[in-house]
């Protein structure tokens, strides 16, 4: 069976990716070879599907990159902070998709956040170094925006989790019920 890699992961990689590279872009501009592109545009001519290509597959490792940053970085301290609080749960979460519609949207969704606030933490640092402050700001900001962004979300998560949870101890004492009632008569 092969597997196929959902078109949310590559939309999320290459959308990370893609505006993490026009963020550098931003940042650096006074050092693109602007000129030089416009001095050469003939001969790029013939290679811009190349270049075009190879710019994509770029953006979507940038992509990738940060989003698995962010998985290592962002989610543990946005846990342990309790910014993000993840409670334990033992739940089948293919299951409670299954069940619940939105709970697969809503990770989805926060998985991007994550990646997002990631992504905007390193262009500030970029913008920072470069002395951009004004970028740097902006780029805080969007980390500050993000950051309570996904703390809603991981609140409603947390939420579905937690009734799953209930509604599964409720069935699973009316079984222990039934399973008493029937052995003792």
């Amino acid at each position: 069976m092969k597997e196929k890699i959902p078109v949310y992961n590559i939309i999320n990689m290459f959308f990370v990716g893609a505006v993490f590279s026009l963020g550098l872009c931003c940042i650096f501009y006074d050092k693109l070879p602007f000129e030089w592109l416009k001095e050469n545009t003939t001969i790029l001519s013939d290679w811009w599907v190349l270049i075009s290509i190879v710019l994509l597959i770029a953006m979507y490792e940038f992509g990738l990159i940060i989003n698995r940053m962010s998985s290592i970085i962002v989610e543990p301290i946005y846990s342990k902070t309790k910014l993000w609080p993840k409670d334990k749960y033992k739940i089948d979460v293919s299951e409670l998709s299954q069940i619940n519609s939105k709970f697969q949207s809503l990770i989805t969704d926060l998985v991007l956040m994550r990646s997002h606030i990631m992504m905007y933490f390193i262009l500030m640092l970029v913008s920072f170094v470069r002395l951009n402050w004004l970028a740097g700001i902006m780029f805080l900001a969007l980390v500050i925006i993000f950051t309570f962004g996904g703390k809603k979300h991981n609140a409603k998560i947390n939420r579905i989790r937690d009734d799953y949870k209930k509604q599964k101890e409720k069935e699973e004492k009316e079984k222990q019920e039934l399973t008493e009632y029937f052995s003792n008569t």
